[in-house]
């Protein structure tokens, strides 16, 4: 089976110029590949780069050294160098991105928040309503809540509106970032249902899930991103 993603000696530093320019290495020679239907669950302390490497693969980070290769419609794709107009392509096509936080802007509805994925696809107005009220019942958000902002909405709430829009919509590779964190028992249960129907549908998941129980239920590679545990030889690299 042929990789979806294929990460090749990337690095990565911040420089806290604040703190007489001290420079802090996140990601030192990392490489490794990803595959479609399989669950990869990143492990570490805080700051060892988690959340780091879901946002150079996603192309929120710069890339300063090395390769992240994205096989998006048949093609390799090297985020490091793509232009802003395929990274976007990319973004609304191959990989979907929940992270911590909604962003989301004022006085559009909960509703519209969840389709934009499926309209920026060019899906039929109503159709992509039908699919966003069905993942809002699952994930038991009110429908007198629906037409409301999603700013105005509790941080749990937010947070379920959040998975939704990542779920609406299917994608070949899909960064978690923290998804069940601070959920209650039943909705930490639906949002595991709907990364494992991804998984058996055939995306590639990636997550950082602090939840052991959920690294257990949930993951078929667990990747520790320790200092000193992350550099992988470069024979794990795919040669394109």
């Amino acid at each position: 089976m042929d990789p979806i993603l294929n990460i090749i000696n990337i690095s990565k530093d911040f420089v806290f110029h604040h703190q007489e320019g001290i420079r802090i290495k996140v990601l030192d020679d990392f490489s490794m590949r990803f595959f479609p239907g399989q669950a990869t669950v990143l492990t570490g302390p805080s700051g060892s780069g988690k959340s780091t490497l879901l946002k150079m693969i996603y192309a929120g980070y710069q890339i300063p050294e090395g390769k992240i290769l994205i096989r998006h419609k048949k093609e390799w794709v090297d985020m490091a160098k793509a232009l802003p107009s395929l990274v976007y392509e990319i973004r609304q096509h191959t990989i979907g991105y929940v992270s911590q936080f909604l962003r989301v802007l004022p006085r559009v509805s909960a509703l519209d928040t969840v389709i934009e994925p499926l309209i920026a696809r060019r899906m039929e107005t109503g159709k992509a309503e039908q699919k966003g009220r069905q993942i809002l019942e699952r994930l038991r958000i009110p429908e007198n809540l629906w037409h409301l902002s999603a700013t105005t909405f509790s941080g749990g709430e937010q947070q379920r509106i959040n998975l939704a829009r990542g779920f609406v919509a299917p994608y070949p590779l899909l960064l978690l970032d923290e998804p069940t964190a601070s959920l209650d028992p039943a909705n930490r249960k639906t949002v595991m249902d709907l990364i494992r129907e991804a998984v058996q549908d055939g995306s590639c998941v990636i997550g950082i899930f602090h939840n052991r129980s959920d690294q257990k239920e949930l993951a078929d590679r667990v990747i520790d991103m320790s200092p000193n545990m992350t550099s992988q030889p470069s024979s794990q690299a795919l040669e394109v």
